[in-house]
């Protein structure tokens, strides 16, 4: 029985609801333990395998995460002695097991930005940066899973790529109706969910906002309401993240895709939002009429070849099975564990 332990980074929904389709598609010579931090653990605390972790996110308190993470995955990983280490986003880990000599297998959208051939020039400094975010949690990797919501093309070797898998609830088969789906990983969006309503749009918020503009429906987090939600609405307005515009590319629904001023991370993926045809960009607060016409300019455009497109992308439930394949069934050298310590 070969031991996988499963890391999973705790900010977002994405990397938990990418993780539950991979540990489903894993086969039974597997034995794997799932570590997850933040709303991560929200999301897979309902697995067997699963334990919640110290989240390690960018921000105050960050070094002291890390180092505290580091030495407790170290601590880990020397009790149970795994053969593999597979992290989605998630850098205390994956050092962690660079100095015990496990094989890494490191699964993000981040990856997209040095690993793979982008079909548009990035703002160099947003890109570096974000470059740089990323090693940490991927740089000692022998495989590279970079999941991206458009096709693209692999550019350094070791690494595979491949799109979000469509969440379990979410049912492309479901009539449409005249409503707008509306979620956001930071609680904002007010300034669009404001302007949405009073242009008459019904709008469906799922979530735990600050704040709620009249006209607007709250819903609580839940994730069959939601994916059932998305299969019925016309069309989203949410964070830039990568989960959620991949899921609105496969069944054929426009977004309108928000970034904080300084966030990066979104700023990058609401660009290639826009690049991959999913929908429309735009910073969260200047969401002013301008974007919000082109947005409604979308509802009615044929989206049926942008679905395809995105299908016929291997799923991360296959490639990830795939990479780990590759690694436990070569010849790797084995941890040795009492000749470092962490």
């Amino acid at each position: 029985m070969i031991r996988i332990a499963y890391f999973v980074h705790g900010r977002g929904k994405g990397h938990a609801i990418r993780t539950r389709a991979v540990i489903r598609a894993l086969g039974p010579s597997y034995e794997t333990r799932v570590f997850c931090a933040g709303e991560a653990w929200d999301t897979l605390d309902d697995l067997p395998s699963s334990q919640p972790i110290l989240p390690c996110v960018p921000g105050r308190g960050m070094i002291r995460s890390f180092t505290l993470r580091l030495r407790g995955d170290g601590e880990r990983f020397r009790r149970w002695r795994p053969d593999l280490v597979v992290s989605d986003g998630d850098g205390p880990s994956v050092n962690a097991a660079r100095l015990l000599g496990i094989p890494v297998v490191a699964v993000g959208h981040g990856l997209i930005l040095h690993h793979t051939h982008l079909p548009q020039a990035l703002p160099w400094r947003s890109h570096l940066r974000e470059v740089l975010n990323v090693a940490s949690s991927s740089w000692p990797a022998c495989r590279r899973v970079a999941v991206h919501f458009a096709p693209v093309e692999p550019r350094t070797e070791g690494t595979l790529v491949a799109r979000p898998d469509l969440r379990s609830e979410a049912d492309p088969h479901l009539a449409r109706e005249d409503f707008i789906l509306a979620y956001f990983r930071d609680g904002n969006g007010a300034m669009a969910l404001e302007q949405l309503a009073g242009r008459g749009h019904r709008v469906r918020l799922f979530g735990q906002p600050r704040n709620v503009p009249h006209g607007v429906e709250l819903h609580p987090p839940d994730v069959t309401a939601f994916g059932e939600a998305l299969s019925r609405c016309r069309a989203v307005v949410g964070s830039s993240g990568n989960h959620l515009p991949a899921e609105c590319a496969m069944l054929g629904i426009p977004m309108l895709a928000l970034h904080r001023e300084h966030d990066r991370e979104h700023e990058l993926n609401a660009r290639l939002v826009e690049v991959a045809g999913i929908g429309v960009a735009a910073p969260v607060d200047h969401c002013t009429p301008d974007i919000i016409r082109p947005f409604e300019a979308e509802f009615d455009k044929p989206r049926d070849e942008l679905a395809a497109r995105t299908l016929a992308m291997p799923p991360a439930s296959e490639i990830v099975p795939q990479a780990i394949d590759e690694l436990c069934h070569r010849t790797v050298p084995r941890p040795t564990w009492n000749a470092q310590t962490v």
